[in-house]
């Protein structure tokens, strides 16, 4: 409202109140006429042409318009709003605020904004866009709400915000559609907001929470622990760096964990009886012997110690535990049924026999274990190359091959190696590709394949009376003869200070060959001992001996490899046959004596804090326990010249948590804990879940 007019009106209503107390009835006008103009209240009966207002609860109101009686033209102007009475102006009576503003019929507002040329709100930007008015936004080169469009429901798409943050955290973009021929609001998008601890990258800035987390570097202010392990936000990671003797179960917990390769057991097929001895190579005494499929012939030790095992009568894949720990007491009886020594139990009573089942072929030959510890197996008669689960052998991918497979060894890359006797082929497998590739060897008759040290590829051509190297680098092979004198390489084994063994299996056949994988022509023979052997597959255990499985005289010999000569000689069951890894790691858990692993809490830059306790969940069997050492400092660099404080416990006896509030200077922003596992018998292993830090802040 124009504040002219307001003072006017309070003017006009003052002047009334006054005229009413003194009991005046007429005002002179300005322009000298003494004609007056008669008020819109009071005592107006001697007026007839003007009737009496109605009163309120708060005093008299002025009537409404068709209540007015307007004097003659030329005593009273015409009022200048349809809702009230103007007099001289010294009588000015003004209606109350809430009546409209006058019209202007001069006023042009073709898109009924209230804008336009002479109108009250002012002028127009567009009088043809009801959506803009003081100002118009450049629409010829951008396509904003408001805007016009002339392709009713089409879209686009939109982003107010800042374009460098489109698809960092929730940003996204929307789309404008085109309705009633102007464009709507960008619908869907999200652009960057404040950051909020949710979890969240709210401000689009490719961080989440950032300057928004609590002391604990989560979303809860009121938090006053840190966690360590597989359920919290930082799991455990053991490396050469935090860890020494342990590594991760199935769970993520930490165990212990053996930090070399320890190869003290053989497993070997014993064909003519459906069993496989497991011998331990250190003593060679056979520590358990199994019932499994029909006429085995082939065994792989997987990443923790357990066997496969492949059968040529029935395409059975059986898998055997390492230890009755892991075994499983299938009757329920509270004791494992197993076999020891050679105290055999019948077909599917023996509770360390995994299980035994059927992938499809007749003839399982082939047999080896990638790095996730998954079985690969070739079946003979079917042609093909099946991956089975590591848990219960089922098959998770089946490649045809085009040939009868009859030894696989995979090489570091993941690549899988076959010697396909049946069409007198190296086969290379990419099991990522499925690709298969055919490569012609110097001569056919092939027997056992391995890889060397440096990833070359070996095979026994057995009754051809050599051996061939083939290098993937390079596509070439190289052809061996010298000095094997017609005998019969069969199964191969590489060892890591470059040397490749074959087993000379002609009839009755009692020698081994060892070759310089760089220099393959100076063979050497050895003789592991008189009669009639006939060796077959040869492997390696992790003193460095060689175990030849010998074929007619139904028997393992160990061979010291640099001596040149026989160690001994131990049986086993009836005809083994063995040509791929007989050897491998023992179960992690179940052979390092001890270990340890470094964590650290904190780091706070904003909080100040003391710690108070330390909590460690793990399930500790009687025959092991744990230790603790802890320490502080303020930063890094300081905390490695820091020395440790502990070692406490050990835990059992003594439970956490560790009262950290008796151990000095422990107000560090950093804690640093050390926690050692132990096992008495190395037949156990404690398991921790979670390693946590309470704190409190000053």
């Amino acid at each position: 409202m124009n504040p002219h007019r307001i003072l006017g009106l309070a003017l006009v209503w003052i002047a009334g109140a006054v005229l009413l107390s003194c009991g005046g009835s007429k005002t002179p006008g300005n322009d000298g006429d003494d004609t007056g103009t008669r008020l819109p209240w009071g005592n107006n009966t001697g007026d007839e042409d003007v009737a009496t207002p109605e009163q309120s609860d708060t005093g008299v109101t002025p009537p409404p318009e068709e209540d007015v009686v307007t004097p003659p033209d030329d005593d009273v102007a015409p009022p200048p709003e349809e809702d009230a009475v103007t007099p001289p102006d010294d009588d000015v009576v003004t209606p109350p605020e809430d009546t409209k503003p006058p019209e202007n019929p001069d006023c042009v507002d073709k898109d009924g904004d209230g804008y336009g040329p002479n109108c009250f709100l002012g002028a127009d930007c567009d009088d043809d866009n009801k959506f803009f008015t003081v100002y118009c936004p450049p629409c010829e080169s951008q396509s904003i709400q408001g805007c016009k469009c002339t392709s009713e429901g089409t879209s686009e798409i939109c982003y107010e915000g800042d374009p460098g943050t489109v698809g960092f955290g929730d940003c996204q973009l929307g789309l404008r559609y085109c309705q009633g021929g102007f464009w709507t609001g960008c619908t869907g998008q999200v652009v960057p907001a404040p950051e909020e601890c949710d979890g969240k990258d709210n401000d689009c800035d490719g961080s989440t929470d950032e300057g928004v987390l609590s002391p604990c570097g989560n979303c809860d202010p009121f938090c006053d622990t840190m966690e360590v392990g597989p359920n919290s936000e930082t799991p455990f990671d053991p490396n050469q760096d935090n860890a020494e003797g342990v590594g991760l179960n199935v769970d993520g917990y930490l165990i212990l964990d053996s930090s070399q390769i320890d190869l003290s057991f053989i497993w070997i097929a014993n064909s003519g009886e459906g069993t496989v001895s497991k011998l331990d190579t250190k003593t060679g005494n056979e520590l358990g012997r199994y019932k499994v499929c029909n006429d085995p012939s082939r065994t792989a030790v997987d990443l923790v110690g357990n066997v496969w095992v492949g059968c040529r009568a029935d395409g059975g894949v059986a898998k055997i535990a390492i230890d009755e720990a892991i075994c499983v007491d299938k009757n329920n009886n509270g004791v494992i049924d197993t076999a020891h020594d050679k105290n055999v139990l019948p077909k599917g009573a023996d509770e360390c026999v995994l299980f035994i089942t059927y992938p499809g072929g007749s003839c399982a030959r082939a047999l080896g274990v990638d790095k996730d510890n998954n079985a690969w197996v070739g079946d003979w008669n079917a042609q093909t190359l099946k991956r089975l689960k590591s848990e219960d052998g089922t098959v998770l991918q089946t490649i045809g091959i085009s040939c009868s497979p009859y030894g696989l060894v995979i090489d570091g890359s993941g690549i899988i190696w076959i010697s396909g006797r049946g069409c007198d082929k190296l086969i290379r497998v990419d099991p990522a590709t499925n690709q298969v590739q055919h490569i012609s060897p110097p001569t056919g008759n092939l027997y056992g394949i391995t890889v060397d040290a440096k990833g070359r590829v070996w095979m026994g051509h057995y009754s051809s009376a050599g051996v061939s190297r083939y290098d993937p680098a390079t596509g070439q092979f190289m052809w061996v003869t010298n000095n094997f004198g017609g005998k019969c390489p069969r199964g191969m084994a590489g060892s890591i200070d470059g040397w490749m063994y074959t087993g000379l299996g002609c009839g009755g056949e009692h020698h081994v060959g060892k070759i310089p994988i760089d220099d393959p022509n100076n063979v050497k023979l050895i003789d592991i001992g008189g009669g009639s052997k006939t060796t077959v597959g040869v492997a390696l255990d992790s003193d460095g001996y060689l175990w030849a499985v010998n074929y007619s005289s139904s028997s393992a010999t160990k061979v010291d490899v640099k001596a040149e000569a026989p160690v001994g000689d131990y049986p086993v069951g009836a005809n083994p046959y063995t040509y791929s890894d007989m050897t491998g790691y023992a179960l992690h858990n179940f052979t390092a004596p001890q270990g340890n692993y470094t964590t650290m809490f904190g780091g706070f830059e904003e909080f100040r804090v003391k710690w108070t306790a330390l909590y460690i969940d793990a399930d500790i069997p009687d025959t092991a326990y744990l230790k603790v050492e802890v320490r502080t400092a303020y930063t890094e660099d300081e905390l490695a010249a820091t020395p440790w404080q502990g070692l406490y416990g050990p835990y059992p006896p003594e439970l956490f948590p560790l009262d950290l509030t008796t151990v000095p200077k422990m107000d560090g922003k950093i804690l640093q804990v050390r926690v050692w596992l132990f096992s008495k018998d190395k037949m156990s292993t404690p398991v921790v879940k979670s390693i946590q830090a309470k704190f409190a802040t000053e």
